[in-house]
């Protein structure tokens, strides 16, 4: 009886595992990884041994909603990965997020607690090509959307980009050249997965990008790009002092005389 038992605790066990490892892979792998250093969140590697499992439970289901009730450690993790905020995940379940939990223990280990420097992908991108792909001049194998139809990048004579999503002019400073990997690969926001799920970058198409986003983020920090914002408000203060100006010489010819002068010389006349 206590073997039947123990194997039947042995295969839930097992199999909560792999399907913790199925969400993972799907979900999670794209800004975490377990024991191999931080990408666009933290390393979970022993997550289970710094918060306990219901605040786990809680931050994954909807991790503002814990930072806006004043957790001080949800907060203090916001802003240490640059107010990156987490997506909801209301569609996961309890079991589900136990079944990560347990995959995430099973691939934890006492020495991966510290941040590892992740190894460099294979693959070398291309700057130009990655502007490219980016703007659309190249279109992506897959036919998927050009980056630059929801994000901006602030490059001297470079086309501006759109303002549905975040600008990724200094995203490598942000993220780390892993963590902007990590996005673009693993899809972990709903407007990017809608988008490439079923039209996904290659592995050199991603690179290239990457590339790109590494050598706008270096030139952005050293060049001073005039924004769109600006211009307009040099151009309505300018436009404003035109008019400002006008108004005073209209106003100063018509004060030479009195208002009723055409009336007095009736009336002179008529004398």
């Amino acid at each position: 009886m206590s073997v039947t038992v123990l194997f039947l605790l042995l295969t839930t066990a097992s199999s909560a595992q792999n399907d913790g490892e199925t969400t993972f892979k799907k979900i999670c792998s794209a800004c975490h990884t377990i024991g191999k250093g931080r990408l666009v969140g933290p390393d979970l590697a022993n997550v289970d041994q710094r918060r306990p499992e219901d605040w786990i439970i809680r931050f994954i289901k909807s991790s503002q909603t814990v930072i806006k009730g004043g957790d001080k450690y949800a907060d203090s993790l916001f802003k240490a990965f640059n107010q990156m905020p987490m997506p909801d995940q209301t569609n996961l379940n309890e079991v589900q997020i136990n079944d990560v939990i347990v995959y995430i223990k099973a691939n934890s280990s006492a020495t991966t607690n510290a941040a590892v420097a992740i190894v460099a992908d294979s693959l070398t991108g291309d700057a130009k090509r990655g502007q490219d792909l980016f703007v659309g001049n190249i279109r992506f194998a897959n036919n998927g959307p050009t980056c630059n139809s929801c994000h901006n990048v602030n490059l001297e004579g470079f086309i501006s980009g759109g303002a549905l999503a975040k600008d990724l002019s200094q995203t490598v400073t942000r993220l780390s050249v892993a963590g902007v990997k990590g996005v673009i690969s693993g899809l972990p926001f709903p407007q990017m997965k809608q988008s490439y799920e079923t039209r996904p970058l290659k592995a050199q198409e991603v690179a290239d990008v990457v590339a790109f986003l590494k050598f706008a983020d270096k030139v952005a920090a050293t060049q001073t790009t005039s924004k769109v914002e600006n211009k307009m408000l040099i151009g309505g203060i300018t436009g404003f002092m035109m008019l400002l100006i006008l108004f005073s010489f209209f106003w100063m010819k018509r004060k030479q005389q009195p208002v009723n002068n055409a009336i007095f010389k009736r009336q002179l006349k008529s004398f």
